[in-house]
Formats: structure tokens, C-alpha cells, sequence
């Protein structure tokens, strides 16, 4: 069994399997970090909001983008910020990105999810029906007594009406609330508010999202301006104040048809934290599109911005608001990058392999080749000592092989004078044999 695994070892330190291991073991290393470097999805999921919101369109715009980098977005209609929070935060979830209103959520309790970039804001509305007031609505305390919709179970639209509800201390909690709450969605309310089955509606969105148009034409409703705004930004800070001009959001039908102020709230791009590292880019680059698309009300170079959320910030988001593209995704496409940027993560690990192997191979070819020679010499010293012993023994046969070995190895140019060296001495050995016997 010895024997057997020192020709073993032997063989391996001898051509061709000298040259051929290092080969094989380059293979072997380079298969497996490709297997450990796994390519990114070309699909992703993404929830969002209700179909007719503004987190929904911002999910198609987002998708629409996406896809002339070849990866494929899947939109999903959600109750709002609460419910995404709870699909991103779930343990291995196939939900890897969602918006999140600013305010809503705990960050201590959702420690899967990081935040890309704050991508535009929120507005608030508060619309009525004017036959339901005296007078028009310029604080929330005159909804004391009325039926108010603040949106569905696990919406960020109901976590910010339960707060600044709670702000103008009105109860909704008690058997005799100051307030009669509903659950309806931004389409029901609009329903419920022409059947005067509700009194007014909270609406956290978009001054272009189709439903805010629908609320607006409507001529028995009236939208309120928050004479108390600047406080709000003071007890909330997420929050921040915006005037919206008269007839900004379409001039033809002069809406709104007065200047008024409301409150509005950031919302960011989140993604769960097992998200594949190399769809930061292109999802940024797509975000970036999209928001050019989106911002009716907001400033140049407002958004993408890395404030109005909690959240921790994405390491490759932060570095991507900072210093843009990669030189690679500036002047290839997606796909391109992924395959070089993969390849390169491969060859380093085994360029740290390879340097040292290759710095140790003229070593290791040395040691072969020593151990070839000094086997044959070793054998030479044996038959030499055994003829000195009894000069009739028969030494020629064993002298041949010797010699056939010395003749039969092939070793690199530079180490070729050992081989010569060992044959001239088998040729002195055979002459002084030959003198003895």
C-alpha cells in the first residue's frame, strides 16, 4: 500500500501530471467560486400601494425602465407602507423592493429592510363634502363628530391619520369617540361621500395620481388647507409644508381652484436585506428616470435624496448618490457588467491562489526531477555495493533497466544537465563493474 501511494505521488510530480494538476486544480476553484457567485435574478418583485394610487404607477414607470436593462419587474398591488413593510421584512421573502411612506414603521422592529433613496413626496388631502360644514375645513378639530375615512388596515395612509388625529387629541378609541372612523379605500370613499354616507376623506398621495384628479373635479367636494401646517412640521418632523398653486395640476380645469397649503411626506424606495448586491445600480438608474416622470410639485435635483427616512441607507445606494454609475455601467449594458464584474470576482480570489502555486511550481518541478534522479542513484549505490560484496553476481540486466529509466526521462530544458549527469555516471559505474568482474 506504500508502495502504491509513493508511485502515485511519484506520477504526480512528474510531466505530464506535473503540468496537468495545476491545471485541474485552477478548474476546480474557479467552477466553485462561480457556483459561490451567483448571478443576480433577471426577475424581481416589487409591492407597492392600490392599483389607482401613485405607489403603484411609480412601480410600472419603475418597471417600464427596468426593463431595457432585460430585468423584469413584478408589480404588486398592497394595502399601503404598513403591509410592504411586513412583506420586506419577512425572513427569506421573494418581495425584495417596495415604497414606504416616511413616518410609518419601526425601524428597531423591521431590521431586514434598508432604504435606496428618498424618490418623491406624499401630499396630504383632506377632501369633504361641503353640505357637511358649516364652514370650510381649515383644522382637523372641526371633524369632531364626523364620519372620516383614513384608509385600510395596514396602510401608511391610516399610521399618519392615527397620528395627527392623535395630535388634535380626538378619540377614537372609546365607546364614545370624537370621531367616527371608516375603513374605505381612496375609490369606495369617493362613492361613500356622493351617497353622503361619509363626511370627509384622508388621502396620502400624488397631486397626479388619477385618484386625486377624480376627488378634485368633483363639485360637491372641497379639498382643506391647513392653516395650522408649520406646526405639524414641528411636532412631525417628516413631515414638511407645501403650497399648491391654483390650477397647477391642470390649467384647463383651473384645479385646485384656489391656492392651498397641505402637508406632505416622503416616500423611499426600500429593499429587504437579502436583495442581490448588483440590482442597486440599475434599480437607481431606473428610479432616477422615473422621478423625472413624477414630480409635479417638487424642485430640480430635490429627489433622489438620501433624508426623509429612518431606515438605514443601502451602502451601494449611498455610494451610487454620491459618485453616479460605475465606469463599467456608464458605457455597458447590465447584463455586460454583471458577467465582468462576476468574472473578476472569480479571477482575484484565484489570482491569490495562483501566484503563490506559480512561485512554488519551479520548486515542485525541481523536486521531481531530484526525486527521479535520486531513486536511480539510489538503486546505482545498491548494485554497486552488492558487486563490491560478490564480484560474480550478475549486475548487467539490473544495469540496464537503470539505464533505460535514465534514458527514458523527459524533463524541462533547464533541468536536463541532471539527467545527463546521472547517465554519464551510469557509465562509470558500468565501467568500473566491468573492471571488477
Amino acid at each position: 500500500m506504500k508502495k502504491q501511494f509513493q508511485q502515485i505521488t511519484q506520477r504526480m510530480i512528474e510531466p505530464p501530471m506535473l503540468y496537468l494538476l495545476p491545471v485541474l486544480i485552477i478548474l476546480f476553484l474557479g467552477l466553485l467560486i462561480w457556483f459561490l457567485v451567483p448571478t443576480p435574478p433577471k426577475k424581481i418583485v416589487m409591492t407597492t400601494g392600490a392599483e389607482n394610487g401613485l405607489y403603484y404607477r411609480f412601480g410600472q414607470q419603475l418597471a417600464k425602465e427596468l426593463a431595457k436593462e432585460r430585468i423584469t419587474l413584478e408589480v404588486l398591488p398592497s394595502a399601503g407602507s404598513l403591509e410592504n413593510i411586513e412583506r420586506l421584512n419577512q425572513p427569506n421573502t421573494k418581495i425584495h423592493v417596495g415604497i414606504l411612506q416616511g413616518g410609518v414603521g419601526q425601524v428597531s422592529e423591521n431590521p431586514n429592510i434598508s432604504a435606496l433613496a428618498s424618490v418623491f413626496d406624499e401630499q396630504v388631502w383632506f377632501f369633504y363634502r361641503k353640505t357637511a360644514f358649516k364652514d370650510p375645513l381649515t383644522k382637523i378639530t372641526q371633524l369632531e363628530n364626523k364620519s372620516l375615512s383614513i384608509g385600510m388596515p395596514g396602510s401608511g395612509t391610516r399610521d399618519l391619520g392615527l397620528k395627527l388625529l392623535e395630535l388634535n387629541q380626538m378619540d377614537v378609541k372609546s365607546e364614545k369617540p370624537t370621531i367616527k372612523l371608516k375603513e374605505f379605500m381612496a375609490s369606495q370613499s369617493l362613492k361613500a361621500l356622493n351617497a353622503n354616507e361619509l363626511d370627509a376623506v384622508m388621502l396620502v398621495s400624488g397631486p397626479q395620481a388619477p385618484i386625486i384628479l377624480e376627488y378634485l373635479r368633483n363639485p360637491n367636494l372641497a379639498v382643506m388647507s391647513f392653516e395650522q401646517a408649520d406646526a405639524y412640521t414641528v411636532r412631525l418632523p417628516f413631515l414638511k409644508k407645501v403650497t399648491v398653486p391654483r390650477g397647477v395640476i391642470n390649467l384647463a380645469e383651473d384645479l385646485p381652484r384656489k391656492d392651498i397649503s397641505i402637508l406632505a411626506a416622503p416616500a423611499a424606495l426600500a429593499v429587504s436585506e437579502d436583495i442581490h448586491p448588483a440590482l442597486i445600480t440599475p434599480l437607481m438608474r431606473a428610479m432616477d428616470s422615473t422621478i423625472s416622470q413624477l414630480g409635479l410639485l417638487q424642485k430640480e435635483n430635490d429627489y433622489p435624496s438620501e433624508n426623509g427616512f429612518a431606515w438605514p441607507h443601502n451602502d451601494d445606494a449611498k455610494h451610487f448618490l454620491k459618485n453616479g454609475a460605475s465606469f463599467l455601467h456608464r458605457h455597458l449594458p447590465f447584463w455586460s457588467v454583471v458577467w465582468v464584474e462576476r468574472a473578476i470576482r472569480i479571477i482575484l480570489p484565484l489570482l491569490a491562489i495562483l501566484i503563490p502555486l506559480f512561485n512554488f511550481l519551479p520548486k515542485l518541478i525541481a523536486m521531481g526531477v531530484d526525486a527521479k534522479t535520486s531513486a536511480v542513484y539510489k538503486k546505482l549505490r545498491v548494485l554497486e555495493l552488492a558487486v563490491a560484496a560478490n564480484p560474480k553476481k550478475p549486475w548487467q540486466e539490473e544495469w540496464q533497466t537503470l539505464q533505460t529509466q535514465a534514458l527514458a526521462m523527459r524533463v524541462p530544458k533547464k533541468y536536463a544537465v541532471k539527467v545527463y549527469e546521472l547517465r554519464m555516471y551510469l557509465q562509470m559505474v558500468k565501467d568500473r563493474l566491468t573492471q571488477t568482474t
